[in-house]
């Protein structure tokens, strides 16, 4: 998978029509929250990627996640 499929994977994860891009900060993500949180931990493990709580909590931006899901993101 690409970085921008996998950003638009994102944005239908979190239910977001904002345009997105690596360095777009999580907080400012229209309904960015505990759902949308729990949403991309579900997303990760069907990917295949292991990642715990602690993990999200250190992200900051979209950058962040592609950096948490590098395994499964061509370069």
């Amino acid at each position: 998978m690409s970085e921008t499929e996998f950003i638009e994977n994102i944005k239908e994860v979190i239910d977001t029509e904002m345009d997105l891009d690596k360095d777009t900060l999580l907080d400012d993500i229209d309904y960015y929250d505990s759902v949308a949180v729990l949403s991309l931990m579900s997303y990760f493990d069907e990917l295949g990627v292991s990642v715990s709580p602690k993990d999200f909590e250190s992200c900051k931006s979209v950058g962040d996640l592609i950096t948490l899901a590098k395994e499964v993101i061509d370069g």
